[in-house]
């Protein structure tokens, strides 16, 4: 009878020498790319919240005000032997007639104490000079009230104010009282310049550079003096563009003054939540 011989060598399945198979390798590739987008979420998340955060918290802030009377700073820009910009109206003359036209709504409403930056508006008095008798009346808010202007044949015009920047003591109040300013002004029918109406200046040298508000890096470079220099939340506004006729009409005139004054009083009224006074009040006591 023939057999296999009982020394033959057994029987062994051959091995798989083509390696892996192409399924197994797709799955591994999708593996792969999910996990690198995983990751690269993961990395954005670690940034984009934090500037989303800090955007929130700008927007949700509210300032610790305490109570009444409030000692609000109002500071004329310019005046004396500096005129400012020239235009279809002279800043010094309009910065003037605003603060005037402010102060008046400030002393009518028991809520306010209106302190001023200097004697008269004819007095020349440096920002520094004045930022130093802000500083010495104790403040709880300052305005410093100004006037925009554009080289000949420009059509520049609009609204746009500077609180203190970011990293400094009163940012965050500051930042809140300019988006009421803008607010305001923007209800009075203002164009809004930049971002919200908002925009932050550092000196690097003589030089200025302009930076919006949503940049909210911290930086050392100096902003303006009666910014740095006063120790309360503080705002400059550039009210209108004295070299823009449609501009000047409405917030740069006698009237224009008038109507800027009266959005500068109600913005100061929604950063201490009081109630501003009526607009007729100012015909009662002015006819």
């Amino acid at each position: 009878m023939t057999g296999r011989s009982k020394h033959a060598a057994p029987h062994r399945r051959k091995k798989n020498r083509k390696g892996l198979s192409i399924g197994t390798v797709v799955s591994l590739l999708v593996c792969l790319l999910c996990f690198s987008a995983a990751f690269f979420l993961w990395k954005a998340a670690l940034a984009g919240p934090k500037l989303n955060r800090e955007a929130g918290e700008e927007e949700d802030f509210r300032p610790v005000v305490g109570d009444p009377p409030y000692r609000i700073a109002v500071d004329a820009g310019h005046g004396g032997s500096d005129p400012g910009a020239q235009g279809i109206v002279t800043e010094s003359e309009m910065t003037a007639q605003t603060a005037q036209d402010l102060l008046a709504w400030l002393e009518a409403d028991s809520n306010y104490i209106p302190l001023i930056s200097r004697e008269s508006y004819g007095v020349t008095a440096k920002p520094s000079e004045r930022a130093a008798a802000i500083h010495a009346q104790n403040p709880d808010l300052m305005l410093s009230i100004h006037g925009n202007s554009a080289p000949e044949g420009s059509t520049a015009s609009g609204f746009e104010c500077y609180p203190s920047v970011p990293g400094r003591t009163w940012h965050k109040e500051s930042y809140y009282f300019a988006r009421q300013l803008a607010e305001k002004m923007q209800q009075a029918g203002a164009t809004l310049r930049g971002h919200g109406g908002i925009r932050y200046i550092y000196y690097q040298g003589e030089a200025k550079q302009l930076v919006e508000s949503n940049h909210t890096e911290v930086r050392e470079e100096r902003s303006f003096t009666l910014l740095e220099d006063v120790d309360c939340p503080a705002v400059l506004a550039e009210q209108c563009f004295v070299t823009s006729e449609e501009d000047v009409a409405q917030f740069g005139s006698e009237t224009g003054c008038k109507k800027t004054a009266r959005a500068y009083y109600e913005a100061i009224c929604a950063y201490f939540d009081t109630e501003p006074l009526p607009e007729a009040f100012e015909t009662r006591h002015n006819g």
